[in-house]
């Protein structure tokens, strides 16, 4: 994105006269900036801070060329920085509306309802910190849940700082699957073996309190 000069929509324009197009995204994080695309989400993903800085700047160009061009200003744009500033890119190309995906997404599966004769909800996210308060999937089920009074179970690759936010957004508790402290350049080739693992275990837990709940009531029972 750094090396484009110009951009020119003029024909996708004229093609997609009428059509309205709406665009969901999973976080409200602007497309570049200490809380943009790359500085946020990039590192998740194995780059380095010379990646990331490189990345970012080509972000900023790409929304400079937009705003030259097209006289649209994207820099704060809420979801822009979603799926690596795709957000940023939906708007200004196409001129899409951005809109938080999880809430649609839960909107249209009937969430609430299944929620109805759900005892537990098991959801997951690659990492889950505080980028994740700000409309991922994990704190919108928790959140729709906690207004059911149905407990949720995070299954992460990483829970990077305190869960007490997550906790108090729905949250139960936080599973990370990494069985070793390695770093993600080892642990991203287990990462199959590592959330059947803590699968196995969270049910263990679930059946061994179970069992532990059913003698403490017969023992009430016989009383």
């Amino acid at each position: 994105m750094k090396d484009v000069v110009k951009a020119d929509v003029s024909a996708l324009r004229k093609n997609l006269s009428g059509v309205k197009i709406t665009a969901m995204c999973d976080i409200d994080n602007p497309p570049y900036g200490k809380q943009g695309a790359a500085e946020v989400f990039a590192p998740q993903k194995g780059a380095d801070k010379k990646q990331v800085a490189i990345l970012d700047s080509g972000v900023k160009h790409m929304c400079e060329i937009l705003k030259r061009d097209f006289g649209i200003d994207l820099s704060n744009l809420p979801g822009g920085g979603a799926a690596g500033a795709f957000g940023a890119g939906l708007s200004g190309f196409f001129g899409a509306e951005l809109k938080m995906g999880i809430e649609t997404v839960l909107d249209a599966v009937g969430f609430d309802d299944m929620l109805q004769d759900t005892d537990l909800v098991i959801t997951g996210e690659g990492k889950i910190d505080s980028q994740s308060l700000r409309g991922k999937v994990v704190i919108g089920v928790s959140r729709r849940a906690a207004e059911k009074g149905v407990p949720v179970v995070a299954v992460v690759g990483g829970a990077d700082g305190d869960m007490t936010s997550a906790y108090a957004e729905g949250v139960t508790a936080v599973f990370p699957i990494n069985r070793m402290p390695e770093d993600f350049s080892v642990s991203k080739h287990f990462a199959e073996r590592n959330l059947s693992a803590t699968a196995e275990d969270l049910f263990r837990l679930i059946k061994g309190l179970d069992n532990y709940l059913q003698k403490i009531d017969k023992s009430i029972r016989k009383c």
